[in-house]
């Protein structure tokens, strides 16, 4: 029988107040006393009731998470086309209410450290909740740093008056990732191999995997975004370790199905998950799969995505020579031969259109990795009582951090790829029973499969081939999963996710209107017209060509150089300034 999951457990000891840190109230007073912090079990109270800040799965009810769609992080890349177009953010907010500069949870955090170093608890308790503390301390630090850039750092509890303390100035984001990087090496060294439940609560492993992607965020922020090649070198490479700790212990394996990664009623058991947020019938339930069930997908999978995946035989579909790519006139010809991962993203059975299908996609590609077919009818499986679990923690995704750290350190000089590297990680993905795609092989500065040198047309420039490789494995394998934006920012290239830039962000399938027309009147009693997809706008205007759900460039998305860090709200400038402390707003804000 499936186990509620601890996240939803509502804590009996609230930590938080307002959420302006520099106004809030002392930690309650009657519920935060010594004695309540001598007894494990209300520390790990205390501590679960961060968990749905920091591992929220699919969130619950109505609320959305960063998965697939209608979020900002999920939808500011290249991954969908829209009806509506989410802009980035125009005007830095006028208050910190509209805005994530916020350092409430880094007072929870430092509060909880505080008590948790004042109680009486053996020392092996006490050193692994202090591990899980300065964990969830570097998370939320590397969560500002990657959105702010520097920031004020805190490892105090402040009380309201210390202005001094409290308006500090911001800190340059180095001094404060090697401060995420110390709580980290600490959480790893003291928190528990075990802990409870198996993919349920925090353990060292958890640590080491979240440590990887930070790390890897932060070094190739340093390389692209900071042009730093030591400070580059330094995080890559405790990625790079921190990946390869958690991968020689052997503690996962891949599952078979790739497509259960997302669809599973229960994944306790399997191999593959770190981390999960287990979701049960009348308990506590999410919207997810409804919206790749029974809600028109108003933002579906863009051509940009589409062309992403390989055909069989490892080779982009560009690729000169590569006939085994049947062209995209006909949605038939699009997914025939394609890796098999495309078929466990979109629905390949035919066109999903406005005037034709009830429940529709605006590109015409319908989404489906979170589409349990098992549940397609059932209250499970729709409105807001899905009851599938959210993978939160991979190790498919450690793999791929694994071995884009160690490309990256090569790119720089500092280490040498080889075979190994590539058979251990995306080899190993690529042999998944549901995958089965050709292995990469080493060949110089080029990747080879079956022989044939990989030449993809769409390269840009100044990535080199391996690298350019180990990306789009990295994005078909871990799609829709909240990961793509932080991807693009890191990389430098958030201008993919510009519609005017990149037209194949806002590009879907081809549709030839009217053979569309005269195949469908061929297999259906009620027969149809071009008309009946006067909804479906093709680009230029005709009946045969692309979809493009956008047609005016005045309302497509674009990006500015400002976008790559969040502006700070007005009002904390405003607050600094009437204290006699500056806090300097991000360029171009």
């Amino acid at each position: 029988m499936k186990t509620a999951f601890y996240f939803a457990i509502a804590s009996a000891l609230t930590l938080t107040a307002c959420n302006d840190f520099l106004t809030r109230d002392p930690l309650d007073e009657i519920a935060d006393n010594p004695e309540f912090w001598n007894v494990e079990s209300n520390i790990r109270t205390a501590v679960y009731d961060e968990y749905t800040t920091y591992f929220p799965g699919y969130r619950n009810h109505w609320n959305r998470a960063d998965w697939f769609s209608q979020t900002n992080i999920a939808d500011w890349t290249d991954d969908n086309a829209q009806q509506k177009a989410t802009f980035f953010t125009k005007v830095a907010p006028a208050s910190t209410s509209a805005s994530s500069w916020d350092f409430s949870d880094v007072r929870v955090i430092n509060v909880l450290i505080n008590r948790i170093n004042s109680a009486n608890l053996n020392s092996e308790t006490k050193e692994h909740w202090l591990g899980v503390a300065r964990f969830l301390r570097a998370m939320e630090y590397a969560k500002l740093v990657s959105r702010f850039g520097n920031v004020p750092y805190y490892e105090e509890a402040l009380g309201n008056t210390d202005y001094t303390m409290l308006y500090r100035p911001r800190e340059n984001r180095v001094t404060v990732m090697n401060k995420v990087l110390d709580d980290l090496n600490y959480a790893i060294q003291h928190i528990r191999t075990s802990d409870g439940e198996k993919g349920l609560n925090i353990t060292r492993d958890v640590a080491l995997a979240y440590a990887s992607r930070l790390m890897l965020f932060e070094g190739t922020w340093q390389k692209y975004r900071e042009n730093n090649t030591a400070n580059a070198k330094h995080f890559l490479q405790a990625a790079k370790d921190f990946a390869t700790t958690l991968m020689s212990e052997n503690h996962y394996s891949l599952c078979a199905n790739y497509k259960d990664l997302t669809t599973s009623e229960d994944l306790a058991g399997n191999p593959e998950v770190i981390l999960y947020r287990s979701y049960v019938e009348g308990v506590v339930m999410h919207s997810l799969m409804t919206f790749q069930n029974t809600e028109v997908e108003i933002d579906s999978p863009s051509k940009s995505l589409v062309e992403s995946y390989l055909t069989k035989n490892g080779l982009p579909i560009h690729q000169v020579g590569n006939t085994q790519y049947q062209g995209d006139h006909t949605f038939a010809a699009e997914v025939t031969d394609r890796d098999p991962r495309l078929a466990a993203t979109i629905r390949t059975s035919g066109l999903s259109l406005t005037g034709i299908d009830d429940v529709w996609a605006i590109s015409g590609y319908f989404g489906n990795r979170f589409v349990n077919p098992n549940l397609i009818d059932k209250p499970g499986g729709s409105s807001y009582t899905c009851i599938t679990d959210a993978p939160v923690m991979k190790l498919n995704e450690v793999l791929m951090n694994y071995i884009e750290a160690a490309a990256e350190l090569a790119d720089m000089g500092a280490y040498t790829l080889t075979q190994a590297d590539f058979d251990k990680t995306i080899n190993t993905i690529r042999d998944r029973p549901s995958t089965q795609m050709p292995h990469l092989v080493l060949a110089g500065s080029n990747l080879q499969v079956n022989g044939v040198t990989i030449n993809d047309p769409e390269r840009d420039a100044d990535v080199t081939p391996i690298i350019w490789e180990i990306r789009r494995e990295r994005r078909t394998e871990l799609v829709y999963e909240g990961i793509r934006f932080n991807d693009l920012r890191r990389w430098s290239k958030l201008h993919y996710a510009d519609m005017v830039r990149n037209p194949k962000a806002n590009r879907g399938a081809y549709l030839d209107k009217t053979a569309f027309v005269a195949q469908y009147n061929a297999t259906h009693t009620t027969p149809i017209t071009v008309e009946t997809l006067k909804g479906v706008k093709i680009e230029g205007g005709g009946t045969a060509g692309y979809i493009q759900p956008i047609t005016s460039t005045a309302l497509m998305r674009t990006m500015a150089e400002k976008d790559y860090l969040y502006p700070l709200p007005e009002d904390q400038i405003t607050l600094y300034k009437s204290r006699g402390y500056e806090l300097p707003q991000n360029p171009g804000w």
